[in-house]
């Protein structure tokens, strides 16, 4: 029997009634894994026929927006412990309860943690919220096996917190939480962030997602997909060294407004995929000889690496002053990477866009473009304001992930 996409529709979604109307799922279902949008704590208000925010609290919002979550997820016939993987999207105004809205995650989560990450960015577009949370959950979330013994440098380091730095689901699956480049200074027995990009880099390879992968038995060569969380002052540095390279994983990147730790200019979180049907697509870039990954298969999970406007052969944006234009050329990129790896448009099941700040007002043609690319059906969405688009002159970017039949 064929899988298909099952989009899931809570019976009863109260913030919401108008939610079949919008230009995203709130989440999707295939072969096991459940998509959610990124939500807020937004609600339907009839009076005013509009969103509206009650209460402009970030532990209020969160709560709001884990109900909605746990609604989904119950939809679905999933739970909280299926949880494996969220990413917090927030605001800086987010900051002073931040750390207490975590509560909320405690809660929710109990004794089976997802890998997260948190970030600022610069703005939700089409929103007056002030954090955006997506997830994806796995049918055998719940059997999470955490592998950070008691004593080991990874326990002492994440203990307490409402996360797991990494757990396997299953045997093929390692999930990994978002990591800084921290590294433990002996002189003033504390941890510092080195200066440089590249060298906080190294130090999470080396130090934060590298010792938690060594405790975990996890070999790197495993790594299927990787998403880089840059500083705004770590991004000169970045495309001067010419990160980007040929690599066996798909890779995802978004400018934020900065981090939580202040002066940390980069983080990463990960995937691990252990199984033997695992596949690597490559193409070519702007540069001659050069080939970049541009989706991995991991036996019916596809993960797409992030993709632009620009023109695959020059290298450059052609029509830099009209988004819609952007939003076609980055579908057609797209639609290449999908045909590469076998794929279609509606074996899609997540999509995180990321818009530049001068066109995240133009939020209709962000879902005019993406309804008539998905037809019907439209996967899991995201959308962030980025502080800004890698690709020099562009001002859109997308990462999907897709599941096979």
């Amino acid at each position: 029997m064929v899988a298909s996409i099952k989009v899931i529709e809570p019976r009863y979604y109260r913030w919401d009634p108008l939610y079949h109307n919008q230009p995203y799922s709130l989440a999707v279902e295939k072969n096991g894994f459940l998509f959610i949008s990124g939500l807020t704590a937004e609600i339907y208000d009839p009076y005013r026929k509009s969103y509206i925010i009650n209460n402009l609290s970030l532990v209020d919002q969160t709560r709001v927006i884990f109900e909605k979550m746990g609604s989904i997820l119950d939809a679905a016939g999933y739970t909280f412990q299926d949880v494996v993987y969220t990413v917090d999207y927030a605001l800086e105004p987010c900051m002073p309860e931040y750390r207490q809205s975590g509560e909320i995650r405690r809660e929710s989560f109990s004794t089976s943690m997802p890998a997260s990450t948190g970030v600022l960015v610069e703005g939700l577009p089409n929103s007056v919220a002030l954090m955006k949370v997506n997830a994806v959950a796995m049918c055998q979330g719940r059997e999470k096996k955490a592998i950070f013994p008691e004593g080991t440098p990874t326990w002492e380091r994440f203990r307490g917190t409402t996360f797991w730095p990494g757990f396997f689901v299953g045997d093929d699956w390692f999930w990994l939480s978002g990591s800084t480049g921290r590294v433990y200074d002996t002189v003033s027995g504390r941890e510092i962030y080195p200066n440089g990009i590249e060298n906080q880099r190294n130090a999470i390879w080396e130090n934060n997602l590298g010792q938690v992968m060594l405790d975990a038995g996890v070999n790197p060569s495993t790594l299927v997909r990787t998403s880089d969380y840059v500083h705004p002052a770590g991004v000169a540095e970045r495309n001067e060294t010419g990160y980007r390279t040929s690599c066996e994983r798909a890779e995802s990147s978004i400018v934020v407004r900065r981090l939580l730790h202040r002066e940390a200019l980069l983080e990463i979180d990960a995937t691990c995929y252990l199984g033997r049907d695992r596949e690597v697509f490559k193409t070519q870039t702007d540069q001659p000889g050069k080939e970049i990954t541009s989706a991995v298969r991991c036996g019916k999970v596809v993960f797409c690496s992030i993709i632009g406007s620009h023109d695959t052969v020059t290298g450059q944006v052609s029509n830099k002053i009209n988004l819609e234009w952007q939003l076609n050329k980055a579908y057609e990129n797209m639609s290449s990477v999908l045909e590469t790896a076998g794929l279609k448009w509606s074996d899609v099941v997540r999509s995180v866009e990321m818009v530049s700040p001068r066109f995240s007002f133009d939020h209709a043609a962000l879902d005019r473009v993406r309804k008539s690319v998905y037809g019907d059906i439209i996967p899991s969405v995201t959308t962030v304001t980025a502080n800004q688009i890698l690709t020099p002159d562009s001002d859109f970017t997308m990462e999907l992930w897709a599941v096979l039949d």
